[in-house]
């Protein structure tokens, strides 16, 4: 550990060393991912999704939608019903805190679980 003084402090008082910092940035954009991973998982994740509305959002419309989750009527209920669901299909933890569950579609969804470790199934 460096040490400095002062004039007020003439002894010397330990500075802390510079830490390595993190290799990820918190505010850095997520990795980009591959195409082909997230048609794969579309599908299923589109299902998954539909399940936890009781089917009032349609695979078929979710997949054709650009559009927020919440904006598409998928309520905060459905979302810890698609939280529990992801978790147990995929073995992926995710944080029912992240906004990003209210303010991504399905395929920001989908990106958001591949670079979670989420994979299709056959």
């Amino acid at each position: 550990m460096n040490t400095m003084s002062t004039p007020e402090h003439p002894r010397s008082l330990p500075v802390p060393e510079a830490q390595p910092s993190d290799e990820r940035v918190p505010d850095a954009p997520p990795s980009p991912v591959p195409h082909d991973c997230t048609e794969a998982l579309l599908p299923q994740v589109a299902a998954l999704v539909s399940r936890s509305t009781d089917g009032l959002i349609g695979v078929r419309a979710l997949l054709d939608s650009t559009e927020p989750l919440a904006a598409l009527g998928v309520s905060s209920l459905s979302l810890l019903r698609l939280v529990d669901a992801v978790e147990e299909t995929y073995g992926v933890f995710v944080d029912l805190g992240d906004r990003s569950l209210h303010t991504d579609g399905l395929r920001g969804l989908t990106e958001r679980l591949i670079r979670l470790g989420a994979e299709a199934t056959p």
